[in-house]
Formats: structure tokens, C-alpha cells, sequence
């Protein structure tokens, strides 16, 4: 899947983490997230960084693809909640401020053949 940022595609590449099992893993094991990769994981709150390697960007998205909040750079052994997301996007650490997203800008996940269009 694709990225678009206030209408933008993104040079990232997003797996989704549908099941309970990639849900719990998550980014665990891994010795480090690439700068065009990231994980979405819907129907989703609240996150940790449990066992985990490396700092990460999450970005919380309500149900529309609101960014409701970034938290950037959270350490390993580190949580973070929003309350009202829907949804997180995990990004490596820096990226959601080399794409530019902030609080309020709109963000989709897109299959690929939907992604289209330029960047």
C-alpha cells in the first residue's frame, strides 16, 4: 500500500497490520524500520515500544485520516496513547517531518493501483 499526505503520494511503502498476531509484534524483532517503509495498524489507540530496537514516528489518525497528533522519535520501552485515533501510522524516526505531517494534515493509506497519480 501507498501513502498520501494532503492530497500528496509519499515515497512509502505501508503494510497493514491486519491480524492479532502482526497487531502484537508489530515493528518488534526488526533492527530498524527504513525511511520509506511503515506499518498502519487500524482500529488502533494506543501503542508500545516494548522489546523494540529503534525510535519510531507515530502518527495517530482519527476516522477520516486526521493526524491528531505526532509523537516523533518515541524510544524503545516507551508508550503512547491518543484517545480519540483510530488508527496509527509508524513511520522511522524523522520521516513524518521530512513528509510534512503535522497536526490536521489528512492522510491516506491507498492500495497500490489506487495510489496513481504523481508525488
Amino acid at each position: 500500500m501507498r501513502l498520501r499526505v494532503d492530497g500528496r503520494l509519499a515515497p512509502v511503502s505501508v503494510q497493514a497490520a491486519l491480524d492479532y498476531r502482526r497487531r502484537l509484534v508489530g515493528l518488534i524483532g526488526r533492527p530498524h524500520l527504513a525511511a520509506d517503509e511503515g506499518l498502519w495498524i487500524p482500529a488502533c489507540r494506543s501503542i508500545h515500544m516494548f522489546f523494540m530496537r529503534f525510535a519510531i514516528d507515530a502518527i495517530f489518525l482519527d476516522g477520516d485520516g486526521r493526524v491528531l497528533r505526532v509523537r516523533a522519535g518515541i524510544r524503545p520501552w516507551r508508550t503512547a496513547t491518543v484517545w480519540r485515533a483510530r488508527s496509527v501510522l509508524e513511520l522511522a524516526a524523522g520521516a513524518a517531518a521530512t513528509l510534512g505531517i503535522k497536526e490536521n494534515s489528512h492522510v491516506q493509506i491507498v492500495a497500490d493501483a489506487a495510489a496513481g497519480g504523481g508525488a
